[in-house]
């Protein structure tokens, strides 16, 4: 009678697991439920509650560490923009498309098309639309801008 409760245990623990996962789609319960399926053929083989644990640790942990960082990759991103790190636009030029006004912000075209909301690096200067800028930093979603030597729109106030 005890080894009918521990597989009725273990099928019930990777069942709420693989339910959970299927709520929650972070690739974590999934793992959870490959230990207690391993524990479960453990029990059904009619070995210990302490061989089941031990198979349902070890299982558990080995899946997670091997199969978790691979599943997660191959999903992740696939198909979306890739990513730009902080100030993986500095040192860039652009074109401004809307003036940036002192104390406020515009936008500036940077590359081939990414548009980003853009503030002059000295707070009181103002920078007409069409003037070629660089980008010295980011401040979150915005970009810090100087305009280039010679560019127009640079004036200070």
């Amino acid at each position: 009678m005890g080894d009918d409760l521990d597989i009725i245990f273990w099928a019930v623990v990777a069942a709420l697991a693989f339910i959970g996962e299927i709520f929650t789609v972070s690739f974590f319960l999934l793992f959870f439920c490959a230990g207690a399926l391993v524990a479960l053929a453990l029990a059904a083989a009619g070995l210990g509650v302490g061989l089941q644990a031990a198979g349902f640790v070890a299982a558990t942990v080995l899946s997670m560490a091997a199969l978790r960082p691979a599943i997660v990759n191959r999903i992740s991103l696939r198909g979306g923009e890739r990513y730009e790190p902080r100030g993986g636009i500095a040192g860039r030029s652009g074109v401004v498309t809307d003036p940036i006004e002192p104390g406020s912000s515009g936008t500036v075209r940077i590359g081939s098309g990414e548009f980003w909301s853009a503030r002059a690096v000295y707070p009181g200067q103002r920078i007409e639309a069409g003037a070629r800028v660089r980008v010295l930093d980011t401040d979150g979603l915005t970009a810090l801008v100087e305009p280039l030597e010679g560019g127009e729109g640079g004036e200070k106030r």
